[in-house]
């Protein structure tokens, strides 16, 4: 193909038919000439392979003679807004499905049974984010992904505060800082084993702060790792680890209760 004729126009990809679609498998329509250069997702560079699944707000860099660049923006959607509108019922449907995940019950050895709980949603919402569409889009644009993250998380920190601070002022005064130093000691102990870990695996810096956070559990430490280095490898670090710490320690809490109680 003779490039030389070609223009380059960058679209966003903001209509639900191709959203968690291959690149591969998407034909523009009216034949004309094209090539894909790019794909930029958030500040990520990505090659625009045929497996490559998209997703809302994807920058798409095409090829293409100036007078087909209103059929790709047709194609694409192209729309500020469209990438920042979600799917109420993806939402919905998930979080429901998740939570009735969550009530299933599941015997245990010598006794006794336990539930997932608000680990359901989690679970589900994995499952759901691996498959990325079925009739419905399961995926959330970057941009209402990032501004609902950022605000759930100063909900949730704001709300630990409001309740656990007569328990907090309560405890201090009872027992001094000696539960306040036990508790920095032992995440302390966590991080330490968990870095000198990653370093000896040769697991790279930026891909073990988010690791940290994922152990820790504590999305406020993935909010200062995503500040301190350049890339999203903090996000990938945690992803990988929190679902499983997650569930393991709601079902340990179970199952500890019902041994100890028994």
């Amino acid at each position: 193909m003779d490039r030389t004729s070609l223009d380059y126009l960058r679209v966003f990809a903001s209509r639900g038919g191709i959203v968690g679609m291959p690149l591969g498998s998407l034909q523009l329509p009216g034949g004309f000439v094209y090539s894909y250069i790019h794909v930029r997702r958030g500040d990520v560079d990505l090659l625009p392979d045929d497996n490559l699944v998209l997703e809302f707000g994807d920058r798409v860099g095409v090829l293409c003679h100036r007078a087909d660049f209103d059929a790709v923006r047709r194609f694409f959607g192209d729309s500020i807004k469209g990438v920042a509108d979600f799917s109420y019922i993806s939402l919905g449907v998930g979080a429901a499905l998740g939570l009735l995940v969550g009530l299933i019950p599941f015997p245990i050895p010598g006794g006794g049974r336990i539930t997932l709980g608000l680990a359901g949603v989690l679970l589900v919402a994995l499952v759901l984010g691996h498959i990325r569409r079925t009739g419905i889009v399961w995926t959330l644009p970057l941009s209402a992904n990032m501004v609902l993250r950022n605000f759930g998380l100063t909900v949730f920190l704001a709300q630990v505060g409001i309740a656990s601070g007569p328990q907090f002022a309560a405890t201090v005064a009872e027992s001094g800082f000696t539960l306040l130093l036990l508790g920095a000691v032992i995440m302390l102990v966590l991080i330490v084993a968990t870095m000198i870990a990653g370093r000896l695996l040769g697991i790279p810096a930026d891909d073990l702060f988010g690791i940290v956070s994922g152990v820790t559990g504590n999305p406020a430490i993935l909010v200062y790792a995503n500040r301190a280095v350049p890339t999203e490898r903090p996000d990938i670090g945690y992803a990988m680890v929190f679902p499983t710490v997650t569930v393991t320690k709601i079902l340990f809490v179970q199952i500890a209760a019902a041994v100890l109680g028994s």
